[in-house]
């Protein structure tokens, strides 16, 4: 295929002064003469309009999108999802941390009887204070010191005892329960989300300028069809001057001056209509952008090089670089991680509760508090103490049916994975032959301009010989302004049938040299 650029440049000017310009132009023309019994000019027109609407504001793409990617709510709510999943994994350190843990009992009873010997008073006093934390193995170890006292008042005589003692305690499950995947279950899940958040920022950015290119172009291919009609009122006007000067020379009829007249005035409702559609896409694109919409802050204007270079694509390449830099499909993948490590987690519940707890540590006992605690630290006497518990319910409703919940929600995942990466390559391959049916449209408008053009001067040449009439020279010109509408719709196409394939593609993000990262 021949490679070619095609290059349309836009006139700069503003959206609500087109008619404006021309008037003044086509007036200095004219001499002025316009017809009668035409209706309001175009230029009082576009001023009632600019009255309340404001002057258009000039801008560009570059800086609709940075505007864009500092106000875009999405954007602002993609970076708080962000910053809660971090929060939420910072949350699970809490079982890294110590525990510390103290405990202190008072108990005093008056005079009563024992067995039959009066006692006339006595004191129970305990403390303790213990500090552990949870192992990655899902167990629990700790250290704990422990004081007793007790004071008793029997028949007049008074006896005293300190029992103290150090421990080293430990617990831990040795199925059920047992092993890292357990313990580090929750902030796996929470580093997940936050991949997932990270993710949607991005896809939200991709989105919200893919949004505002696609505004962008819209009212470029409004003010693009407004000059296009005015250059078609300016020839309709200039045939009426000249049809005008001919009749006065007695060279055509009457008749043929309200042709032109019907055709001016029809021009210049489509002048009025296209710019209420300037409007109308000004306003969309400040709100696809975030710009302030009110009295005043109606209006954009645009100026841009109206181009499209063709260039070759490759299908299947394109739809396996979609694959790869799709949030969606990465954001799937984060959520059966997540699923998956629900389903470990509930499997372990299948597994026979056993726990195993031992205690182990000096202790002393003596008269004096002193006493106690050296007998203590001398290890003259020590204790151990071990359990084994095991239990199992017999059919465990709960955990089987959760596993089967748990795997129908995760091949759920992997469905709807499968159903995005179908709608991804769809939508590739849409916008790829939308590139490829625009860039024939371009290559067929373009030969239709020239052939109405052609026409318009064989049609003009048969009028002055008295052959044709007004209305054919008229239909003539038409046919141009169709067919340069068409040229133009044809390259706005083109240019958000690429922004697709940039968005799909991950491209679009560094093209404006935006980084989400």
């Amino acid at each position: 295929m021949q490679r070619w650029k095609l290059v349309l440049t836009m006139v700069a000017v503003p959206a609500l002064a087109h008619a404006d310009l021309l008037r003044v132009a086509l007036d200095g023309d004219a001499g002025g003469g316009t017809g009668s019994g035409a209706a309001a000019p175009p230029s009082e027109q576009a001023n009632d309009l600019r009255s309340w609407a404001g002057d258009p504001k000039a801008t560009s793409l570059p800086e609709l999108i940075q505007f864009a990617m500092q106000h875009a709510p999405a954007l602002a709510s993609a970076k708080l999802d962000i910053a809660v999943a971090e929060a939420q994994i910072a949350e699970t350190w809490a079982r890294r941390d110590w525990r510390l843990g103290a405990q202190v009992q008072y108990s005093r009873a008056g005079a009563s009887s024992f067995s039959g010997v009066p006692v006339e008073d006595s004191i129970q006093g305990y403390g303790e204070i213990d500090i552990g934390r949870m192992l990655p193995t899902g167990g629990t170890i700790g250290l704990k010191a422990e004081s007793s006292y007790s004071k008793a008042s029997i028949l007049g005589g008074t006896q005293k005892n300190w029992t103290d003692n150090v421990s080293i305690t430990l617990n831990q499950p040795l199925l059920k329960g047992y092993g890292p995947t357990l313990y580090n279950a929750q902030e796996r899940r929470a580093t997940l989300t936050r991949d997932a958040a990270v993710l949607g920022r991005r896809l939200s950015a991709l989105n919200t300028i893919e949004a505002v290119v696609s505004a962008y172009w819209d009212l470029v291919l409004a003010e693009q069809q407004v000059a296009i009609t005015e250059q078609s009122l300016a020839l309709a006007r200039e045939r009426l001057r000249v049809t005008e000067i001919q009749v006065k020379g007695g060279k055509v009829a009457d008749a043929e001056v309200p042709a032109v007249q019907q055709i001016i005035a029809t021009r210049e409702e489509d002048v009025l209509n296209g710019e209420l559609a300037v409007l109308d896409r000004s306003i969309a694109l400040r709100r696809a952008v975030g710009l302030p919409i009110g009295a005043g802050e109606m209006g954009l204007r645009v100026t841009t090089e109206l181009g499209a270079k063709d260039t070759a694509l490759n299908l299947a390449d394109l739809v396996q670089r979609t694959f790869d830099a799709a949030p969606q499909l990465a954001q799937l993948d984060k959520n059966e991680q997540a699923a998956t490590i629900d389903v470990e987690v509930n499997d372990n519940g299948l597994l026979p509760q056993l726990d195993l707890a031992l205690q182990a540590g000096p202790n002393g006992q003596d008269r004096l508090f002193g006493g106690s605690w050296r007998d203590t630290a001398k290890f003259e006497s020590y204790q151990v103490a071990g359990t084994l518990t095991f239990s199992q319910t017999l059919h465990k409703y709960d955990v089987k049916y959760r596993s089967r919940e748990l795997r129908s929600v995760r091949e759920k995942v992997r469905v709807n994975a499968a159903d995005v990466r179908a709608q991804l390559a769809q939508g590739m391959a849409q916008a790829v032959a939308q590139i490829e049916v625009a860039k024939r449209r371009l290559v067929l408008s373009e030969r239709a301009i020239e052939l109405a053009k052609a026409n318009i001067r064989i049609e003009t040449d048969r009028f002055n010989l008295g052959r044709s009439t007004n209305f054919d020279v008229l239909n003539r010109l038409e046919e141009q302004r169709q067919a340069e509408l068409r040229r133009a719709q044809a390259l706005i196409d083109w240019h958000k049938a690429e922004t697709v394939v940039q968005t799909l593609t991950g491209d679009l993000l560094p093209a404006f040299g935006v980084s989400v990262d």
